[in-house]
């Protein structure tokens, strides 16, 4: 989890103790800087203090709620009259998440709120599309294919999925193939399409800090999408709505939809082995 932090020194120390060396905090010294990281890095969520620069600011991060909704914000504060205030003002546009130091940020317990951060609305709806496929996967698989999804920045081809999945490269192939979803390449490349999507519709983001978020350039973006849903990065920003995206790009990513019970023929084919109830419960999509 790579997390944007603007937080007096305090503050900031003690998230990074939450945080610990399994996530990334990337603080920054101001409104303007941590605005500009938003717009360029793929951050997973930001932790601000309305008080980081020594006046409580309000407008501020109105702003960024209204430039970057999908982006999950926590208010990380100390207990003030001002403080209060201003959270109580900024309840009204959006930002409900608070944490007040010294009161409920234990490490745990912070850490939890943080892990909670709900991931993009479109990746929840894709991974609904990919619902079956992914029940019939080993579950190490198919929890790699999740965290995609969620955390695509930290995917950039099928080497990251197989590292993640643990499991070699043809094994990973092979599985994709007898559930009947595209290649593993193009599922990568489908999870950072589907968040180049996402962060186009916020009004904040250029086409060109879309590509640079996602370590493309404009050029590279512009080809994974047309491969992919048929139409450029400027026609699916200026036509295309949601719902109806989500549901080009799975029809790629999931061919085998389209034929009734595929992966029950897979298994008793031998290509897929069972993974039942008793080895995988509900920990598939977890």
């Amino acid at each position: 989890m790579d997390v944007a932090a603007f937080l007096p020194p305090v503050l900031l120390a003690h998230l990074r103790v939450v945080l610990g060396p399994e996530h990334t905090v990337c603080p920054v010294e101001g409104w303007l800087e941590l605005e500009s990281l938003i717009r360029r890095s793929s951050v997973d969520v930001a932790v601000v203090d309305p008080g980081a620069d020594g006046l409580v600011r309000v407008q501020e991060i109105r702003s960024l709620v209204e430039h970057y909704p999908t982006l999950p914000m926590v208010l990380y504060t100390s207990l003030s009259p001002q403080a209060l205030k201003a959270v109580v003002e900024l309840a009204k546009h959006g930002s409900q998440q608070v944490v007040l130091h010294r009161f409920d940020d234990s490490p745990a317990k912070f850490l939890s709120v943080l892990e909670r951060q709900p991931g993009s609305t479109l990746s929840s709806l894709m991974l609904e599309q990919l619902a079956d496929p992914l029940a019939a996967l080993p579950s190490g698989l198919a929890r790699a294919i999740e965290r995609m999804f969620k955390r695509p920045g930290q995917f950039f081809g099928v080497p990251d999925l197989t590292s993640a999945a643990q499991m070699p490269r043809r094994t990973v192939y092979r599985y994709f193939e007898a559930v009947g979803l595209a290649s593993p390449r193009l599922m990568v490349t489908g999870a950072r399409v589907l968040r180049a999507y996402s962060y186009m519709r916020e009004p904040g983001h250029s086409l060109l800090d879309v590509a640079t978020k996602l370590g493309y350039t404009q050029q590279q973006l512009r080809r994974s999408m047309v491969e992919l849903v048929g139409q450029t990065p400027v026609r699916v920003r200026t036509a295309v709505d949601a719902e109806h995206f989500v549901e080009m790009l799975a029809r790629h990513l999931y061919p085998g939809r389209s034929g009734a019970g595929r992966v029950a023929r897979a298994r008793v084919n031998g290509e897929l082995p069972w993974v039942g109830p008793s080895s995988r419960g509900r920990d598939v999509l977890r």
